[in-house]
């Protein structure tokens, strides 16, 4: 049986499952995760500059610096006895973010943010995107006290902080992405995750989410060492 090119259904039955086992299991998968996500992505950057512009040493160092801000992950998951449960909610928070604004901004938006950049994204889902962030995770905070979330000496006001994060700077990298995609004319970075385009498609929020979160850990204190 032939899988259409646009069935998401795979990526999205495999794909949560295998990203959150990975996260969960301990820090070799999660970096075996990182690092897969950090290869295929600077692949496909590098093969739309050489096949819709000129790569040269700029670029490349530029592209680099963009998908290698995943790798902030892999300090916050070494926080001593919440790392990992920490970065798995930052992914679902980012997912949440997407998800909702999508919901939200097809039922009841109108009015577009950057419609020349991406013309399918309104004020009403993003801001919904971005409560429900932090909805998200003030739900985990006040459901799951038992489990080690958070940081040590962390306070309402660092949940509501990351939530934030989550939701606006996450939106902020898919805006980014979109528009470096329309100066190149193209739809998807890759064709290579069935009916979600490329792995830059796909995880564009997490590249400025990783690094937001580690300045934002690292200048409260929260880092180890």
């Amino acid at each position: 049986m032939r899988i259409s090119s646009d069935n998401r259904t795979v990526v999205n039955v495999v794909g949560a499952p295998l990203i959150i086992f990975s996260i969960l299991f301990n820090y070799i998968t999660f970096s075996i995760l990182i690092f897969t996500i950090l290869f295929f992505s600077l692949y496909e950057y590098v093969s739309l500059i050489k096949n819709k512009s000129k790569l040269d040493f700029f670029r490349l160092l530029l592209g680099l610096l963009w998908v290698s801000s995943i790798l902030c992950f892999l300090p916050i998951y070494n926080i001593e006895n919440s790392g990992k449960n920490f970065v798995l909610v930052i992914f679902m928070s980012v997912w949440i973010t997407d998800s909702m604004a999508f919901i939200m901004g097809k039922s009841f938006g109108v009015k577009k943010i950057f419609p020349s950049v991406s013309p399918n994204k309104t004020w009403v889902g993003s801001i919904s995107g971005l409560v429900f962030s932090i909805l998200f995770l003030l739900g985990i905070e006040y459901n799951f006290k038992t489990i080690n979330i958070w940081p040590e000496e962390f306070r309402i006001l660092d949940v509501i902080c990351i939530g934030f994060i989550a939701g606006f700077f996450g939106q902020f990298g898919d805006f980014l992405e979109s528009y470096f995609k329309r100066k190149l004319a193209v739809k998807d970075s890759s064709k290579i995750l069935l009916g979600h385009g490329g792995f830059l498609d796909r995880f564009d929020s997490m590249f400025i989410v990783g690094i937001t979160s580690y300045i934002y850990l690292l200048l409260n204190g929260f880092l180890n060492g």
